[in-house]
């Protein structure tokens, strides 16, 4: 355990599950030391380890000056090389651009400049070895002093030449796309950057005890081999993050590390989570606390940066759970309460508006939180809102902005690929942090909402704070966590990271700043009238966040200039959800020859509760064919009432009967005829 003096401290100790004690008073005048004694020195303050994490990481964060911009590269070769330019002075955010996460990070983090940068014209090297001695020199150059004549060729050698110890250790696979998590985690912390290569299941897989005890193995034998201490919390590695793809649920066997909580009822063959038996003693205790990254390039980039560089200010707080017995415990006010002391600007949903309706009407346009706390009954696909009205992953929320979410919820996390399930649809709409179950855990295995609030509002990270960290029910059982275990939400009252002004734009390495890109694309547009400069400018505009300007531009194309507005529709939509802009997204998302899953979502989402305004028959009759196919039965219930108020019952059941064969799964074929039965 570090020992810190008071003086030291920006926040003094808190236990784990408590806030922070008040200052006892003084002693009377009697009893107090002469005046012509020296003062005696401060006595050390122990810091609970899960503080320590939180602080050390604070202290990286304030210490390297962050540049005002967002590079925004096409392709991972790009990626490495941009991160390779970070130094001891100074970063800045990366991402790979796409039209949905890359936008949502912009929003959030509100940068002074968005520069997009050219390729570099060159693969990764196409050996493993040479792309591990790639991976480390650009976390080694990020912990270089620019200008310095120490050249260190590993992030080992660069953390010695500046006497740092590493926060944390991350593990990726050079052949696994989440690499480009690791790669930035490893710099933006100063973490050891290590490797773990073979099959250990997919993101929807259950692994046996012998796959999962390999990879326990393998874990702690590249911890011990970096000579860092790392057996007891409290030292270098607390943090073990895990960016591959790896299976979230393991079967644990007999082995005693992952001995269930006493007294949980547990039957052999159920699992377990992952994360959760990840670095543990013989003994069942933690040596660290794990988190999981898997994805694409673009989304564990994303994931990355999201965590290194946004600082969330707002929570929203939805309680579904009745006022009385264990429930209560887990209600959501004290929490509230204790965010909003710390300075986040909170607002809470419960009662009526936690309900099916309420939450409906949340949807509309998306989340606004920087943080989601949520409490739900239910299972893997479906949640229960108050007091007892179903909804499903299709009614999974957007976020405006970058969202991390702890949910208490049973399973949600069980197939966490699958857009499916609950916890599924939630990373796909852009969580970046989430703590979720993979198997039923019983609530007690859940962190109550008012400590967990208590923790993150004094600098325990936020997915440590979601583990008990202490006592019998931290033991190994099926609570998970997807993100960056480092990851902190600082209070706003506390200091934040400084930013300098953006660096200049370098065309000779293909640098350009999107926002003059739009400028020249939106006059060429008026001159010409072609339909790409449109296009183009309003994809820049939505690269920088302008939702405003990227609507006044959908409206400018959409005059007289049929081909503009068909090629800016599918650019449109996200302005156009947020914006709640109805009527216009509806026109917008006709235009599409194949709108997305995401695009379905939005409909949906925007349009449910607009439903029962509508009075034009072959409107509701053309949402009958924008039906999502996976689980129809929620939009078709939803749809069936408003089409017999406009059409009568015959109509809906013409629109719902060939539903029935258009699904392969017959629960889901059930549901609809279940629909269609309810049609009077």
């Amino acid at each position: 355990m570090r020992v810190f003096t008071a003086a030291a401290l920006i926040l003094g100790a808190a236990s784990l599950g408590t806030a922070q004690a008040p200052p006892s008073p003084a002693p009377p005048a009697q009893l107090q030391a002469p005046q012509d004694q020296p003062a005696a020195a401060p006595a050390p303050v122990q810091v609970p380890w899960p503080m320590q994490m939180g602080i050390r990481s604070m202290q990286v964060r304030l210490r390297i000056g962050v540049v005002d911009q967002v590079v925004l590269v096409p392709d991972a070769a790009t990626y490495l090389d941009e991160i390779s330019r970070w130094n001891l002075r100074e970063r800045w955010p990366v991402l790979i651009e796409d039209g949905f996460l890359a936008p949502m990070f912009v929003r959030a983090y509100k940068p002074s400049r968005v520069v997009r940068r050219a390729s570099v014209g060159t693969a990764l090297p196409a050996a493993l070895a040479d792309r591990q001695a790639a991976a480390r020199a650009a976390v080694a150059k990020a912990w270089t002093v620019p200008g310095s004549d120490m050249k260190p060729e590993t992030p080992a050698q660069a953390f010695a030449s500046v006497r740092f110890e590493p926060l944390g250790a991350v593990f990726t696979s050079l052949d696994d796309p989440a690499w480009t998590a690791a790669v930035a985690l490893a710099a933006g912390h100063g973490q050891a950057l290590l490797w773990l290569d073979g099959n250990y299941g997919g993101p929807n897989d259950t692994i046996e005890s012998g796959a999962l005890i390999e990879l326990a193995s393998r874990i702690e034998e590249e911890v011990r081999a970096t000579h860092l201490p790392y057996a007891a919390l409290g030292d270098a590695i607390d943090a073990v993050t895990i960016a591959r793809t790896i299976a979230p649920k393991a079967v644990p066997g007999s082995d005693p590390r992952w001995a269930p909580p006493k007294g949980a009822p547990t039957k052999p063959g159920e699992p377990i989570a992952v994360t959760d038996a990840l670095c543990r003693n013989a003994d069942g205790s933690r040596w660290a606390v794990a988190g999981w990254i898997f994805g694409d390039e673009t989304r564990s980039a994303y994931v990355a940066m999201c965590s290194l560089f946004l600082e969330p200010k707002s929570v929203w707080t939805i309680n579904t759970y009745p006022p009385d017995g264990q429930w209560a415990k887990y209600g959501m006010a004290e929490a509230a309460a204790t965010m909003t002391q710390a300075g986040f600007a909170v607002e809470s949903f419960d009662g009526v508006q936690a309900s099916v309706v309420g939450w409906l009407n949340m949807l509309m346009g998306g989340f606004k939180p920087d943080i989601l706390l949520m409490n739900t009954k239910g299972n893997m696909d479906f949640f229960e809102m108050f007091p007892s009205g179903l909804c499903y992953p299709e009614d999974v929320a957007f976020g405006q902005k970058p969202m991390a979410l702890h949910l208490i919820h049973s399973w949600s996390l069980t197939s966490p690929q699958a857009r499916t399930m609950v916890g599924g649809r939630w990373l796909e709409h852009g969580v970046y942090a989430y703590t979720g179950s993979v198997f039923e855990p019983y609530l007690v295995a859940f962190v109550p909402p008012i400590i967990f609030s208590q923790r993150i509002s004094n600098f325990v990270p936020f997915l440590v704070a979601s583990r008990w960290g202490e006592g019998d029910n931290d033991a190994t059982w099926r609570v998970t966590t997807f993100g960056d275990p480092l990851m902190i939400t600082m209070p706003p009252s506390q200091p934040s990271a400084p930013r300098t002004p953006p660096h200049a734009v370098d065309a000779a390495r293909g640098e350009s700043d999107v926002k003059d890109s739009a400028r020249a694309a939106l006059v060429a547009g008026r001159a010409s009238g072609a339909a790409a400069d449109y296009a183009r400018a309003l994809a820049d505009l939505a690269a920088i966040g302008d939702d405003p300007l990227a609507i006044q531009v959908w409206k400018l194309a959409r005059q007289g200039k049929p081909e503009a507005a068909k090629a800016c529709a599918i650019v449109a939509l996200g302005p156009l959800f947020r914006a709640r802009d109805y009527d216009e997204f509806l026109a917008a998302y006709r235009m599409l020859d194949s709108p997305s899953d995401l695009a379905q979502d939005m409909l949906w989402q925007l349009w449910t509760q607009q439903l029962a305004n509508v009075k034009d028959a072959e409107l509701l009759g053309w949402f009958a064919t924008q039906v999502r196919q996976t689980r129809p039965a929620v939009d078709l219930a939803r749809l069936a009432p408003e089409i017999i108020r406009v059409s009568g019952a015959d109509a809906a059941r013409d629109a719902v009967g060939p539903w029935i064969n258009k699904t392969t799964d017959e629960h889901y074929r059930n549901k609809v005829r279940e629909v269609l039965q309810s049609i009077h």
